[in-house]
């Protein structure tokens, strides 16, 4: 897979093997797996504030239909680019890098939360884990890309 900017302003992902887009669609299901959405896991320290009844009623529904709406977007981009098997080109625009980036960032977020890299050293993993940490690497090289080439 390479990944880099384009002359319009965007990022274009290159997906050469079936392995690229399983890891491509690894960023939703690491992003929605666990069962617990970020938006509750965000708003879990704040349960027993005094107003978090308000919090779940006008602020929860809204910040959960943005975050599934970065995942959204990148499941379109997927579904448009391809059969899942065969090479293709994945384009993001600048109008989409921020949903992209925030996607991204829920795949990480949920992959450290589940699994707690940063005290381990890769090389030690099972390799459940280092395929995990791997791709929550590979996440973060897109998004340093996407705030390098496309988001300044």
């Amino acid at each position: 897979m390479k990944v880099g900017p384009t002359l319009q302003g965007g990022l274009r992902i290159d997906v050469e093997t079936p392995l690229d887009w399983m890891v491509l669609r690894c960023i939703s299901y690491d992003s929605r797996g666990g069962g617990i959405d970020l938006a509750d896991r965000v708003s879990a320290p704040m349960g027993s504030d005094e107003g978090m009844e308000d919090w779940r009623e006008y602020v929860l529904p809204e910040l959960r239909d943005s975050f599934n709406g970065q995942l959204d977007t990148i499941e379109g981009a997927l579904a448009l680019a391809g059969d899942g098997e065969s090479p293709a080109e994945i384009h993001i625009s600048r109008e989409d890098a921020d949903l992209w980036y925030g996607g991204l960032n829920q795949a990480r977020l949920a992959l450290e939360e589940r699994y707690g890299f940063s005290a381990e050293n890769p090389e030690e993993m099972t390799p459940g884990r280092r395929s995990a940490w791997f791709r929550s690497q590979f996440y973060l090289q897109v998004q340093s890309v996407l705030l390098d080439h496309v988001m300044r």
